[in-house]
């Protein structure tokens, strides 16, 4: 075989070498099963992660109470709070609950002698449900200190309490008045209470 016959030999085999080589990387996987393609593997996530439930919305407030126990006979006593109020509103549900407590403001003013210990502070369970534009609280004692202490001037007898709070611009505002018999008939029991209460971003 001359020369230049086996030059032409070797060229046309390197020809189909290489044509053979481009067929079967255009007909093939370069990432066989099991092995992520570059980025795929975010993508892929990013699409089939499940999303969490949309997070509680958190809630605080500040309150300002004037509540008296007035006798038909023997006068009044009288008691100031100011308190606070933190809660959670399910975002799906509107479910409400939290805490929150109120301090006696001053002292407590009797027309008459009292020897017993006035309560100081109050202990409170919030639940309740955000609906239709409003909040519906309802505001329950829990605790209150000193332990042995009672409450003369009649916040505690109005607890528990349902509150229903108009809101807007995730903003509730208002002025709450309630009053009852007390126990034994002879008097009544007034509560006076104004909320102001927000939505905080968490």
């Amino acid at each position: 075989m001359s020369k230049a016959l086996r030059v032409a030999a070797w060229a046309a085999l390197f020809l189909a070498c290489a044509g053979v080589g481009a067929y079967i990387a255009a007909h093939s996987d370069p990432f066989p099963p099991g092995v992520d393609r570059p980025g795929a593997s975010a993508l892929a996530s990013a699409s089939t992660s499940p999303s969490g439930p949309p997070a509680p919305e958190r809630w605080v407030g500040s309150f300002r109470s004037f509540t008296y126990h007035q006798l038909y006979v023997g006068g009044r006593c009288t008691t100031r709070w100011r308190g606070d109020l933190r809660f959670a509103v399910d975002a799906e549900t509107g479910a409400v609950e939290g805490t929150g407590a109120a301090r006696l403001f001053g002292a407590l003013e009797c027309d008459f002698p009292i020897a017993q210990v006035q309560a100081e502070r109050v202990e409170l369970a919030i639940t309740g449900r955000m609906r239709d534009g409003s909040l519906r609280l309802h505001l329950s004692q829990t605790g209150i200190e000193p332990s042995s202490a009672r409450d003369y001037g009649g916040f505690t007898a109005l607890l528990p309490v349902r509150i229903t709070l108009p809101v807007g611009n995730d903003a509730a505002e208002d002025r709450v008045v309630r009053r009852r018999i007390d126990e034994e008939g002879r008097g009544i029991y007034f509560w006076s209470t104004g909320l102001q209460l927000a939505k905080v971003e968490v």
